[in-house]
């Protein structure tokens, strides 16, 4: 059986690596299933050295941006590359990751579709926390191709054919969903439909290693603040919410600061922060004694595996903010609101620092049930069972 992988169209690594993983951890063993990734020029290159086979289709418009100024261009033409890759591959089976145009190859063609999702999307918090002001974090930043163009209320979507409007619709509705997480943080909501359509994969991330270079430029970073407590701050690859001040409040206070974020910081303290872009997540974190992140969907489970206390910023995506009060509701991290949405967060920050530095933020308890809780959801997943699932 062949399988046609689709990642999201301008996603980056955050929604290409479940499926590697969905990929080398489970489908690998299968050798019934033939997967063929449809991925840019660059991501083809290293997952061919993986041994992963590619549709030999350049899936990026990056060398086209002059002319694709327009959502609809885009639209248009990611449909056209995702309709050759079908034909190319002729698969009965679509896996995809937040690819909002895949119905058009899967449900069009009458082919089972298994989709990854994150359950942000489903508002399973409380109402009393939401603000109708949130957006999601695909809609935020630079990107013009967002999934708010492809949702039921787009007026520009009528300029499709009814058919493809109609299909267009049924992106939500997959036939088997995965879940990358565990239910105690990623809840469904009580009344969902098909909920045996959704299953619990836990986390799915590489635990990668740093590079020999790499591993040298921290060990003599960690020496030069050998004393000092290490705290790791990240917003991921795409959101740009300032966090200078953050970064300057722990190196005036003594601490060392691991982070991807590149900002101008007093020379005095250049000794005391290390930037790169790219930090091997699971590693940096297990060095670190606390860690400040955006709640990305990967993101938020590594200082829960490594067992160490955690604050998440606000960025006014509402799929990051529900699971960031969920684990501030679990007691195993702090939520700094976003300067727009309370004036007051910087009074939050210092009262969770303190707590951070008395060492009543944390509940390890609870930690450690998710940690189990996580490593017992990873162990009982079975991507036989969801292409099963599909298929029927």
């Amino acid at each position: 059986m062949k399988a046609l992988t689709i990642p999201y169209f301008a996603g980056g690594l955050s929604h290409l690596i479940p499926l590697y993983v969905l990929q080398q951890k489970y489908l690998r063993k299968n050798s019934e299933i033939e997967n063929h990734f449809l991925v840019d020029s660059n991501s083809q290159k290293f997952l061919m050295m993986q041994g992963i086979s590619c549709v030999p289709i350049n899936y990026s418009f990056e060398d086209n941006l002059s002319i694709l100024n327009e959502s609809l261009i885009i639209k248009n033409y990611v449909m056209g590359i995702e309709r050759e890759a079908y034909c190319i591959v002729k698969p009965s089976l679509v896996i995809e990751d937040t690819s909002f145009l895949t119905p058009l190859i899967a449900e069009k063609n009458n082919l089972p579709r298994i989709s990854i999702q994150r359950t942000g999307i489903f508002r399973s918090i409380d109402k009393r926390y939401r603000n109708a002001s949130h957006m999601h974090s695909l809609e935020k930043g630079s990107n013009s191709y967002k999934p708010g163009d492809v949702n039921s209320n787009s007026s520009e979507l009528i300029t499709y054919s009814n058919p493809d409007f109609r299909f267009l619709q049924q992106y939500a509705k997959p036939k088997a969903k995965i879940i990358p997480g565990i239910p105690a943080i990623e809840r469904l909501p009580e009344d969902i439909e098909d909920k045996e359509s959704y299953f619990y994969s836990g986390p799915l991330l590489v635990l990668d290693k740093p590079s020999k270079n790499l591993t040298i430029r921290l060990r003599e970073f960690l020496n030069n603040n050998e004393k000092k407590p290490i705290v790791f701050i990240t917003t991921g690859t795409v959101d740009k919410t300032p966090i200078e001040k953050f970064i300057e409040f722990f190196v005036k206070r003594n601490y060392a600061v691991i982070t991807t974020c590149s900002c101008v910081v007093n020379e005095t303290y250049a000794r005391q922060i290390f930037y790169n872009k790219f930090l091997p997540l699971h590693h940096i974190c297990g060095l670190s004694d606390l860690v400040i992140h955006q709640c990305g969907s990967g993101m938020y489970h590594y200082p829960i595996m490594n067992g160490v206390p955690s604050l998440t910023i606000g960025t006014q995506c509402y799929d990051r903010e529900d699971i960031a009060i969920r684990l501030q509701e679990l007691g195993v991290s702090g939520h700094v609101p976003h300067p727009d949405d309370n004036p007051n967060y910087w009074t939050i920050f210092l009262e969770l620092i303190n707590r951070f530095e008395s060492d009543t933020l944390t509940d390890y308890d609870v930690m450690k049930k998710l940690q189990s809780e996580i490593a017992s959801t990873m162990t009982n997943f079975e991507m036989g069972k969801v292409i099963q699932y599909a298929l029927a």
